[in-house]
């Protein structure tokens, strides 16, 4: 029977790899990862302040921590953020596996806005923040946010309860898919009602108070800008669910930076800036997008029979009586831009749904996409050419 001994030698050479090998896994300073969540932060227009930076294991530390974004002057404070779990990438990028905020405030005039239960999942910090194909677009795994508030002297304007959003990005980095939702909302429209206005109208068909959910799941592919939105329902309990799905290519991460720098000049130089320039300066940008598609439906669940009984009522007249208005009014008005023939089918859907409230859908789908330039042109020049060239159509109940 052979007997190994473990020689003083051995031990050594083994401590030795096995130090080296914890070392270059946390191979990074704390300032290091402050300076580049610094940098990334700020391509998403917040300025990100802090006195000091400390590791902690995998954690690093800032001390004295300020936040600042272009809608609000003064800085957020917070005493401490952890960025947990910090570990380095192959490709020189830095993982925080989770950023956690109890609570941001701010008041102003009588007026708060807060969150609380603020919580980042899986934040990539690029090597290089301007490279990448996904240009400045934040990349995170998820991100959750418990609530959201706003509130004036009166009391609460706006509650946002289970906030979350989820990134999934393709192994080859060809797209990147995208959900969010927002499980509970409510604005109180009391503190905001003035006679003859919207607000007004709303509380006298009994909402006052909306509530309701929001759900949204999107992709992206950055290399040709294709960004298909093919979920975006807002429901709004006891009145209906408006669905919107957009399809459109050309937002490429170049035309974003372009985009931004564009809308930051005309926000600098202000109404003093030619209104013509800044409108040709966006149609050349607009010529860079490619309309494939959209979609708008609503599904409705007791708002249309309250507000043809609004109408009725300030008519003096019956529900009946005010759809038979609207069938009668529609041609007319949408003829001489629509043409005859869809003009007529509009106001067909329209009493369809208007008799038996189910679902109305307009729906544009052209055989092939249209540039955005091409669009605006047919819509100042021959809205019935742009209605055949997209291929507009209304339908109810299907």
């Amino acid at each position: 029977m052979n007997c190994h001994m473990f020689r003083p030698r051995s031990v050594l050479l083994a401590s030795l790899f096995a130090t080296t090998a914890l070392s270059s896994a946390f191979a990074f300073e704390a300032e290091e990862v402050a300076e580049r969540l610094k940098a990334v932060l700020e391509k998403q227009e917040v300025e990100l302040g802090y006195d000091s930076a400390a590791l902690d294991g995998r954690d690093v530390i800032l001390e004295g921590v300020r936040l600042r974004s272009a809608a609000i002057e003064e800085s957020l404070a917070l005493d401490e953020l952890v960025l947990q779990s910090v570990s380095e990438q192959g490709d020189g990028s830095f993982r925080i596996g989770r950023v956690a905020i109890d609570e941001l405030r701010h008041e102003e005039d009588g007026d708060s806005a807060s969150m609380s239960d603020i919580a980042v999942s899986g934040l990539i910090l690029p090597q290089d923040v301007e490279a990448g194909p996904f240009g400045n677009m934040l990349r995170y795994e998820q991100v959750r946010i418990g609530r959201m508030d706003l509130a004036n002297e009166e009391g609460p304007l706006v509650v946002i309860e289970d906030i979350h959003g989820e990134l999934s990005f393709a192994p080859d980095e060809s797209y990147v898919d995208a959900t969010a939702a927002a499980e509970s909302f409510s604005f109180n429209l009391g503190g905001t009602v003035e006679s003859g206005s919207g607000a007004a109208t709303l509380e006298e068909l009994g909402y006052g108070r909306l509530s309701g959910s929001l759900f949204i799941e999107a992709r992206w592919q950055p290399t040709d800008g294709r960004m298909t939105v093919s979920r975006f329902d807002t429901i709004i309990d006891d009145a209906g669910t408006l669905s919107v799905l957009v399809d459109f290519a050309g937002y490429t991460p170049e035309f974003e930076r372009v985009l931004q720098e564009t809308a930051r000049s005309m926000e600098q130089q202000g109404s003093g800036q030619d209104s013509s320039m800044q409108g040709m300066a966006m149609l050349g940008l607009m010529q860079q997008l490619t309309f494939h598609g959209a979609t708008v439906r609503f599904t409705d669940d007791s708002a249309t029979e309250r507000v043809l009984n609004h109408v009725a009522e300030q008519q003096g007249s019956s529900p009946s009586d005010v759809i038979s208005q609207a069938q009668a009014a529609i041609p007319p008005q949408l003829s001489p831009f629509l043409g005859t023939e869809l003009a007529g089918n509009i106001a067909e859907a329209v009493g369809t749904f208007l008799e038996n409230p189910q679902n109305i859908e307009i729906s544009a789908r052209p055989e092939n996409p249209v540039p955005f330039a091409m669009l605006m042109a047919a819509a100042m020049g021959s809205p019935e050419i742009l209605v055949r060239q997209i291929g507009l159509a209304v339908r109810a109940n299907q």
